[in-house]
Parts: C-alpha cells; sequence; structure tokens
C-alpha cells in the first residue's frame, strides 16, 4: 500500500477494530430478486396473481394483532418496493431509509450514496452542483453513462456529458428517501444506453396519515493546503408535511442549504510558461511543486472558494381517482446564489500590493512582457520568468422549475400501467466570471436561459393467466425525450452584472475590449425508443429474462455563431449550421437465474447498448478565460456489450458467530466501442470530445451484508471492487492503446458497520470507510503524480463515524465526522478534509418507522 494511504490509519485505529474483516456487502431487492422463492412459493404464484384484491370477496377482518418479531435478515431492509423496473436481471444493490440514517453524514442527497458497492459522487464540497456519479466502468466526467431517478421521474441531465451536467439531485430532499437501488449495467431492456454505467433508483413514498418532518444539519470542515486555512461552515434545514384526505395524499416541503466550500481550484503556471526573454514585474509570494506529469509548476493562487444558498420548495399531490389507480403531480422549483472567491498568493515586490490579472495595473503591456495565448501576466519569481494565469472570482444564480405528471395503476393483477411526463425548464441561469479583475469590472456571462427536456415514459406490465410452459411476465413500453440547447456568451461591463452592451473599448491594458454578445449555441437532440422484455420461469428454480429496445435519434437545428465587437449583426463570418443526423439501434439483453439450492443463488445477465452523443457534446463552442470547448457535430455513438456472472450465498447461524449473512461475488465484463472522451490540451487549454476506438472493462466485485456480527446488534456491510480498464485500439492515437481508461480506479473498497446495543435501542454507533486507488486522468497515462491538486482521481483512505440517539420518541439528535484521518485527495479538485457533522431530526406519524423488536437468532 502507499505510504500515504496510512496516514488515516492510526486516527482512524479505533474505526479499523470494528471493520477489520473484509466489509463486503449487498442487499437484493425483495421485489426483483424472485430468483430466491422456494419451490413452493413459486408454485403458488400464478393464483395468488391472478386473484387480486378488487376481483375477490374480502375477507372478514381479522382481529388485530401485535407484531411479531423481525426476522433478522430483514432488519433494516426497506419498508417499500422499489421503484426500479421489475424484473432486472443482473446484481442489484440496496439501501434502505434506515440504513442510510444510520451511516450517513451528509447535508445534501447525493451525499446518501457514499457506502452503495463501487459508487463514487464526485461531490467537491458541501453544496457542490456537479456531482457526477461514478460506478464500476464509469468515472467522474461521464455524466451521460448512469442514469439517476426518483421513482419513476428521470433526475439526469443529458444535455452533455461532464461534470458540468450532474443529475438533479436537489430536487429530491433526504428526508423523502425511503430506499435507493443501483443496477450496474445496461441489462434492462426497460433502460435506453444511457445505463451502460448503471441506474440508480430512489424510492420516495406518500403519507397515509398526518406527518410533519424537519431536520436540521451543521457542517464545520478546517481546510489546509498549500497557504489556504481556511475554516468553512455549512447549514442545511429541512420541512416536509405530508397527509391523507380520503383519496387525495400530498406532500409540500422546503429545503434550505447555506454552504460555503473549500477552495476548489489553484490557478498556476506549469513549466511551459516559465519564460526566457525581458523580466516581468517582480513579485514574492506563490508556491511552487509539480504538476500531474511530474513538471515544475508555481501555483499563484486559491479560487473558487464557493458560498451558495441554495432552495427548493416542493410539492407532490396524489389522488386515487379509481381503485389502485392513481394520478400524481409534483412541482419542484429550485434556485440558488453563488458567489466563488479568490486569495491570491502573489504580491508586487515593489509595493506589496495583492496580484490578481496584469502587472502593471493600468497601463498598457508592452510586447516584450506580453504572454502567448492571450495571457497577459508576465512576472519574475525566483529568477523564473513565469506567465500567470487569471485569478478572477465568480458569481452565478439560477432558478429551475421541474414539473411531473404521472397515471399509475400498480396493483400487482394481470395488467399495471404508469405513463410519465417530465418538463424540466431552465427559467433563469446565469454564471459570471470576471476576465480583470483587480483593474477592471468586466467579465464574461454564459447564459443558459431557455435551456430546457421534457420527458415521456409509457410503461406496462401484463401477467397473463395462462401457463405456457411456465409463468411469464411481461414488461413494455415507449420513450420520448427531447434536450433543447439555448446558450449565449456575453462580455459584460461588470462581471457580476447579467446585461451586455453593444460597445467597444480601446486602449485598456489588453488592447481594445468587446462588449456585447460574443457567441450563440443553439440545438436539440430527441430520442424516440419503445422496448418489450419477457421475465419466463419456466421451472421453479429457473429463471429466463430476455429483452429488446430500440432507439430512434435524431440531432437537428445545432448552430454556432460568433458576433463582432459591436454586436450590429455585420458578422466577418457566417454563423455555422450544422446538417440534421438520424440514427437507430437495436439492443438485446437477458438474464438467466438458477436457485441451484436453497442457499446458493446463481445468475448471468448480458446487454447491448447504444449512448447517443448530447447536445452540448455535438454543438458547443465556448471560450472563456481559462479554457476552449470545442464541438464536435461528428461524434457517433457509444455501443457498449456487457456481462455479468454472480454467485450470492445465503448464511444462517454460522458457528454460532454470525447472526444472518448474504455474500456475493460478480465478474463483470464490457466491451465498449466508439467510447467518447474528452480531450484536454493543457498548453492550448482546449478541450473537445472524441470518439476512441474500443476500450474494454473487466473486474470482480465481492460484497457481503451481515447481521448480528459476532455481537447482537452489529451489523457489517460493504464491498471491494477490482476494475481493469484498458483502450485496446485507437487510430486517432496509437501511443494511448494498452492504457489505463480515465478515471477508473483499478481498487474500489466501500463499508460501514452500525451497532445498537440491545440494552439500548435508542443509540446508535455507526463506522464507515471509503477507500480507492489512484486513477489517471490522460488518455496515455502520463500524469504519474497522482498524489496533488490537479490529479484526476487520487488515492485515498477516509473513516468515518456517527453516533445517533433518540431523545425522545419524535426527536433524533446525530453527530458525526467524515474523514476523521484528514486524508488529502482529489478528484482534480481537493475532496473535504476532516469534517464535522451535527443534525437534530424530528419525525411526526411516521408509520413506516413503527416496526417490531428486532429478531436474534440467539433467542431461539
Amino acid at each position: 500500500m502507499h505510504p500515504r494511504l496510512m496516514r488515516g490509519v492510526s486516527a482512524g485505529a479505533l474505526i479499523v477494530v470494528l471493520v477489520s474483516t473484509p466489509v463486503l456487502a449487498q442487499q437484493s431487492l425483495p421485489t426483483i430478486d424472485v430468483g430466491a422463492a422456494r419451490r413452493a412459493a413459486a408454485a403458488a404464484r400464478a393464483p395468488v396473481r391472478i386473484a387480486a384484491p378488487a376481483r375477490v370477496a374480502s375477507p372478514a377482518p381479522a382481529e388485530p394483532q401485535q407484531p411479531g418479531p423481525v426476522p433478522l435478515s430483514q432488519r433494516d431492509a426497506p419498508r417499500v418496493p422499489s421503484a426500479a423496473q421489475p424484473n432486472i436481471p443482473s446484481t442489484v444493490a440496496t439501501l434502505s431509509r434506515a440504513q442510510l440514517q444510520k451511516t450517513t453524514n451528509s447535508l445534501t442527497t447525493m451525499g446518501m450514496f457514499k457506502y452503495l458497492p463501487s459508487i463514487q459522487i464526485r461531490e467537491r464540497f458541501i453544496g457542490d452542483r456537479n456531482g457526477i456519479l461514478s460506478t464500476r466502468t464509469v468515472g467522474t466526467i461521464a455524466s451521460a453513462q448512469t442514469m439517476v431517478f426518483a421513482d419513476n421521474v428521470l433526475l439526469s441531465n443529458f444535455l452533455g456529458n461532464s461534470f458540468g451536467f450532474p443529475p438533479r439531485w436537489a430536487m429530491v430532499s433526504p428526508a423523502e428517501i425511503e430506499r435507493v437501488d443501483v443496477m450496474y449495467g445496461p441489462f434492462s431492456a426497460a433502460y435506453p444506453g444511457n445505463s451502460i454505467g448503471g441506474v440508480l433508483t430512489m424510492t420516495t413514498r406518500m403519507p397515509e396519515n398526518f406527518e410533519v418532518h424537519y431536520q436540521g444539519d451543521g457542517a464545520f470542515q478546517n481546510f489546509r493546503l498549500y497557504q489556504a486555512n481556511e475554516r468553512n461552515l455549512s447549514g442545511h434545514m429541512n420541512l416536509l408535511i405530508g397527509n391523507k384526505i380520503n383519496d387525495l395524499r400530498f406532500w409540500v416541503g422546503y429545503d434550505w442549504l447555506d454552504a460555503r466550500g473549500q477552495s476548489a481550484s489553484y490557478t498556476a503556471a506549469n513549466s511551459d510558461f516559465f519564460r526566457a526573454g525581458a523580466p516581468g514585474v517582480p513579485i514574492v509570494g506563490g508556491h511552487f511543486d509539480l504538476d500531474p506529469q511530474g513538471k515544475p509548476r508555481f501555483i499563484t493562487a486559491l479560487t473558487s472558494r464557493d458560498h451558495s444558498q441554495q432552495h427548493m420548495a416542493k410539492i407532490r399531490l396524489d389522488y386515487e381517482f379509481a381503485p389502485h389507480v392513481h394520478a400524481n403531480y409534483w412541482a419542484g422549483l429550485w434556485s440558488f446564489v453563488s458567489d466563488s472567491d479568490v486569495t491570491p498568493f502573489a504580491r508586487r515586490a515593489d509595493n506589496g500590493a495583492t496580484f490578481y490579472n496584469t502587472p502593471n495595473f493600468g497601463a498598457p503591456i508592452p510586447s516584450a512582457q506580453r504572454c502567448p495565448f492571450a495571457q497577459p501576466n508576465r512576472v519574475t519569481t525566483g529568477g523564473l520568468n513565469v506567465c500567470m494565469p487569471a485569478t478572477n472570482p465568480s458569481h452565478a444564480t439560477a432558478t429551475h422549475l421541474m414539473q411531473v405528471f404521472t397515471v399509475k395503476k400498480n396493483e400487482g393483477g394481470v395488467f399495471d400501467f404508469d405513463v410519465t411526463g417530465l418538463s424540466y425548464n431552465f427559467l433563469r441561469d446565469y454564471s459570471h466570471n470576471a476576465t480583470r479583475f483587480g483593474i477592471a469590472p468586466g467579465g464574461q456571462n454564459t447564459v443558459n436561459t431557455g435551456t430546457y427536456w421534457r420527458t415521456l415514459d409509457a410503461r406496462g406490465i401484463w401477467r397473463p393467466d395462462w401457463d405456457m410452459f411456465g409463468r411469464h411476465e411481461v414488461s413494455l413500453g415507449g420513450h420520448w425525450d427531447v434536450y433543447s440547447l439555448a446558450l449565449t456568451q456575453t462580455n459584460t461591463l461588470a462581471y457580476t452584472s447579467p446585461f451586455w452592451a453593444p460597445i467597444r473599448v480601446t486602449g485598456t491594458p489588453i488592447g481594445d475590449v468587446n462588449y456585447g454578445i460574443n457567441t450563440i449555441n443553439t440545438g436539440k437532440t430527441s430520442t424516440k425508443g419503445i422496448y418489450i422484455q419477457d421475465a419466463w420461469r419456466f421451472h421453479p428454480d429457473w429463471k429466463l429474462t430476455v429483452g429488446g429496445r430500440g432507439d430512434f435519434w435524431e440531432a437537428y437545428n445545432g448552430m454556432n455563431q460568433g458576433l463582432t465587437a459591436r454586436n450590429d449583426f455585420g458578422v466577418t463570418g457566417a454563423p455555422t449550421f450544422y446538417s440534421n443526423r438520424y440514427k437507430q439501434s437495436f439492443s438485446p439483453s437477458g438474464g438467466l437465474e438458477w436457485q441451484a439450492t436453497k442457499e446458493l443463488l446463481l445468475r448471468f445477465a448480458v446487454g447491448r447498448a447504444y449512448r447517443y452523443p448530447t447536445v452540448n457534446e455535438l454543438f458547443r463552442n465556448v471560450t472563456t478565460a481559462t479554457a476552449i470547448t470545442i464541438a464536435n457535430p461528428d461524434l457517433q455513438p457509444e455501443i457498449s456489450t456487457s456481462y455479468e456472472l454472480t454467485g450470492q450465498y445465503t448464511i444462517e447461524n454460522l458457528w454460532g458467530v454470525i447472526g444472518w449473512a448474504r455474500p456475493r461475488v460478480t465478474l463483470f465484463m464490457d466491451d465498449r466501442w466508439n467510447t467518447i472522451a474528452n480531450l484536454v490540451d493543457p498548453i492550448l487549454r482546449t478541450n473537445a470530445n472524441v470518439n476512441i476506438d474500443k476500450v474494454h472493462f473487466n473486474g470482480v466485485e465481492g460484497a457481503f451484508d451481515t447481521k448480528d456480527f459476532l455481537t447482537e446488534g452489529l451489523d457489517v456491510n460493504g464491498a471491494l471492487t477490482i476494475t481493469d480498464s484498458r483502450t485496446v485500439s485507437n487510430w486517432r492515437d496509437p501511443l494511448i492503446v494498452g492504457k489505463q481508461f480515465l478515471r477508473i480506479p483499478r481498487v474500489r473498497l466501500r463499508g460501514f458497520a452500525t451497532y445498537t446495543p440491545p440494552s439500548l435501542q435508542d443509540l446508535t454507533l455507526s463506522t464507515g470507510v471509503r477507500f480507492q486507488t489512484a486513477a489517471y486522468n490522460t488518455l496515455d497515462n502520463s500524469d504519474w503524480n497522482r498524489e496533488v491538486y490537479g490529479t484526476g482521481s487520487s488515492a485515498f483512505l477516509l473513516f468515518d463515524a456517527k453516533a445517533s440517539y433518540k431523545v425522545a420518541p419524535e426527536w433524533t439528535l446525530s453527530a458525526g465526522i467524515d474523514n476523521i484521518g484528514n486524508y488529502k485527495s482529489y478528484a482534480f479538485h481537493p475532496y473535504p478534509q476532516r469534517t464535522y457533522y451535527l443534525s437534530l431530526r424530528y419525525d411526526l406519524g411516521d408509520s413506516t418507522s413503527k416496526v417490531a423488536a428486532p429478531f436474534s437468532w440467539r433467542q431461539n
């Protein structure tokens, strides 16, 4: 093990005692893992389904009985069925609301899933809006290769495929989540090709009586890196009120987050900019180190210390207008304001003035002191001439509206269905970046107002009465979506202002400056899809699932235009219009499941998927102070063929040491053609999306879930994943062949242990561990120095702890620490260092929290 990984061990020594064994875990979905049924249960399955409650006479009401003991295997199990599509033929990992509340310190929804097997969410700081989901075969910069749902509502943002297009996590507050399920890979025909890396489904519930839920959280982080010494404080509050009145059920909720993140970025001059020639302005301060390629660099400032305020107001209405048929309306209004601060390290040697952008504060720069690529900052430090990058603050504000309408029938009879329509609108979305901070207030403004997407899904499940060589459950449905890009980039007189004016200013330190519209980007993508899948139980111990999906994709109305300085549309070059494109695909998938013995379940799954390019990958051309993004309208769809083989064993009362356990081993493989990767040139400061010929992923994931481990009340849960990802072929750059692919760690470990003393059921103690090895951020693997700022994915070993105590029937107090060992790690940007949490929760009328006394195998 790398020596740095041992730093957190001493600080987390107490934690290791509880997780010293392999911490490998998974929970199967009760509604999906039908292979675990016994012969007798399978034989009786048909009449149970046919005889729906609405079709038979109701028996006389039984006398109320006291709830019996909960089976040990069901302790902390989800109380509601999963909203994921049924008959998923591959591995599904599950965490319940009880497990999330006991184990996880988090002020946001995305932070709730840190212990799921093989999962990493790139939450750089509390309040981060760019939390990308990473799975076994998907890194933290490929947002369009995974899918995130809340119930049947798609939260993924398929406008793009990078850190800038995360799922809309804020539309679901942590208090609403009843369970979360993750399917790894494109093994269900019900999901499109964006499921290459997996599908994460959050399941919520509607109230059955009057309920009030309140949660208040605080977090504190002391952050140190380079010359930074920050104290960051964040606060969160959530209020959720619901009730059932006759056939109407509703939730009304409000979520507020005021978060201060650590400095997420640093401005750095690489050795390529250590220029010869005339000296620049002498400065003092700054920090020399080595970049990920091992080149010397000069850190000049810390930037992007984000302070955001986020608000989310939400209402959900559910009306049962016929037996088991519900109409549901959901509206969420999310808004935020963000200010990103900078702290320069460099100062002028002559007068000590803070150095931001230009060395002479207003006078034109002599040509001998100009730097390439429009960088005006030529300075001298330590005998070296350095071209310093710009040090600029930023400001952003947005208001987004999501509306969902659903009609659903779900009684478990012959035919169930749901139809879900979604509308997501960027009502207001501005991102302002200063360009000459320190000498002039001007800036650059990126406007996404008017961007939107729409989706429509119709799904049905048919359970025929007849028995044709066994029981069948047929799923079928259709999908439609449109994603519309409306992006305008302007130059403004004041960087905090969304307004522009068509004027030109001459004689500034960096020459003539244009104020007005700079670029316009528009375009749309649309996909129509249909699918059918049959889950055939042809033997009580065997189930065969076979499905197919057809998708029809088009990209149209793509346009880029750069306007002149005066913005009078007397352009020197005509706008670029892109030809419309059409493609279609067929994706087969399926799986075979065998209940070999009462304890042993074997499962094999295979799936084919086509992931089509997003509208931003095709049509977005943007130039900022730090980078140039180049559109690629000729991108081809990614094609994936994935395989999975799983063995799962259930154990009860193992040698009097473990009350219940379910270990699992999964082998997986993914051959991927035309993988879309973002190529970055750090010298030219450009990035573009290109197709890589073929990438191969394979690995093994071991997991287990145990109850009453060594002692009554102690549960251990976790997973270990080992992945090998390599570029197999690429005509564009043969030097990357055989190299590890982007941001896929070779080893990941996630685990937690919870302990509830039998004599003190109101107290829960929990500890968690998160570990991964470093991964590369370049296709040629030239970034060998992967433990510094700027690396794509560094190694880390993090220990967490949480204690919860029910101080009253409705009140729960909890306190916790994440990253106890204060380990420094990076996803290009620094991850949070040691963070302290304090939370107070109030739950009134929550029927799902009223469970029977825990069951202990030692009592039998």
